[in-house]
């Protein structure tokens, strides 16, 4: 199967017909996608946004020590290639539990790069952090889920995820993601099953079967607006928005203000990336409007200088310890900054109830692991209830840091006035989406081995 791989994804942000396909991809797009997925942990870390750093560092790393780039023939292409495969660490090295840990880290990253990057799903969110719309209320209740669900772009059908990831996937493994994805009543309405399996024999490749439960909906939005219009009038998709970039605004303000920096990247990005043959971010190093845009400013532009020449002034800062540099738009940051704040209330009051004081296994005689897992049940459901009853709320406030961002200076979030920056000129590798960046150092991708 893998050596009839060499057809091009033929339908971007779509499902493509049964087939073979050899799909490429960068450092970037897989990155943003470790990233982004994944439960909700951002109302337990506010109140130590230094740990959002850490997170994202527990998300990049495991991936750069156990996958590497190996140089291979591709005959259909008439010349040499790349592929993704395990290093020998992972192979012969490290211990079966790691192994394991890995397979669920790479399966759930790379689901989200293809149902995202492929296939045009919205943001994702984690099934036991909410319940997909339509869904009925036996769902929190379940002990089988799938791992993700998500609202299409273009279709606005619901989508449920399974992912699966090992070193080797196979059948047994495959039909116990069926199984986690045959939810049955619990949503009654229409809606896509993806089941995506990441394998690590040899090298990376994914299996995706998709299955349609009930008619699907018409395409309602067209492609090249489902990412930027939406924003502007669909409350719930800026909600989701914010909160898979949470981590990112988290490590942001939890940075001193001073290695906070502006850079600027072109307003028409948005476009483009929306007709882009697959992929999550835009590369940089290649877009030509962000470059005439940067030639335009100097080293004493402001944010309103980069706004006056139609580009988009993103805040971004480096990652201490890290290879990266992480940024957003005003109008993200403004509503993470605002969501943030809803949902540092929403903490407050079920950190007040007496019920959810959650004992410390560590203490002896404290409470049994099978307490502590059921009190740690108890405190999502709260956040799934209060979220619920609450949702307006939600709304609203992301809405309104939403507009206070466009239309309000970087000054109205943070204590400086950010100076600009380009990473490029500093050996980054860059990539951004209309509201988010990302840029990784250059030399920390020379992870080639020789052709195979």
């Amino acid at each position: 199967m893998l050596s009839q791989a060499n057809h091009a994804w033929p339908t971007p942000s779509d499902m493509p017909p049964d087939g073979n396909y050899l799909v490429t991809t960068t450092w970037r797009d897989v990155l943003d996608a470790a990233v982004t997925v994944g439960r909700d942990i951002a109302p337990w870390i506010a109140a130590v946004p230094q740990l959002a750093r850490r997170e994202i560092l527990a998300r990049r790393y495991p991936l750069s020590a156990y996958l590497i780039r190996r140089q291979a023939i591709v005959p259909h292409q008439d010349g040499v290639g790349r592929e993704v495969v395990p290093s020998a660490v992972y192979t012969h090295g490290t211990e079966n539990s790691t192994r394991s840990a890995f397979g669920y880290h790479v399966g759930m990253t790379m689901a989200e790069w293809a149902c995202r990057g492929l296939m045009g799903l919205g943001p994702t969110t984690h099934a036991e952090s909410a319940i997909p719309p339509g869904a009925l209320s036996r769902w929190k209740h379940s002990k089988s889920l799938p791992d993700l669900f998500g609202t299409h772009s273009s279709t606005s059908d619901l989508w449920l995820v399974e992912a699966k990831g090992g070193r080797v996937l196979g059948s047994h493994s495959r039909r116990k993601g069926a199984r986690q994805l045959d939810v049955g009543s619990l949503v009654p309405g229409a809606h896509q099953k993806v089941l995506c399996g990441t394998s690590l024999q040899q090298r990376l490749f994914m299996m995706i079967d998709i299955e349609a439960d009930g008619s699907a909906a018409e395409n309602t939005v067209p492609p090249e607006q489902a990412d930027d219009d939406v924003l502007e009038h669909d409350d719930d998709a800026l909600v989701e928005l914010a909160r898979a970039r949470m981590l990112t605004y988290l490590a942001l303000v939890s940075l001193p203000p001073g290695s906070l920096r502006v850079t600027a990247v072109s307003d028409s990005l948005n476009d483009r990336l929306s007709r882009r043959s697959g992929g999550l971010v835009h590369l940089l190093g290649g877009d030509d409007a962000t470059s005439a845009l940067r030639r335009e400013l100097d080293s004493e532009a402001t944010s309103s200088d980069i706004v006056q020449q139609e580009g988009v002034d993103m805040l971004a800062a480096r990652l201490p310890g890290t290879d990266l540099m992480i940024g957003m738009s005003r109008r993200l940051f403004g509503a993470c900054h605002e969501l943030a704040e809803a949902e540092a209330t929403m903490v407050a009051e079920i950190e007040d109830a007496p019920i959810m004081r959650v004992p410390d296994p560590a203490v002896p005689g404290d409470v049994s692991e099978q307490r502590y897992e059921k009190h740690l049940a108890e405190r999502h459901e709260r956040v799934r209830g209060y979220r619920d009853r609450r949702r307006n709320d939600f709304r609203q406030a992301a809405r309104r840091g939403f507009t206070a961002g466009e239309t309000s200076p970087w000054e109205r979030f943070i204590e400086i006035t950010p100076e600009l920056t380009s990473p490029a000129e500093d050996g980054f590798l860059e990539a951004a989406t209309r509201d988010t960046y990302l840029a990784v150092e250059r030399e920390a991708l020379d992870l080639d081995t020789g052709i195979s």
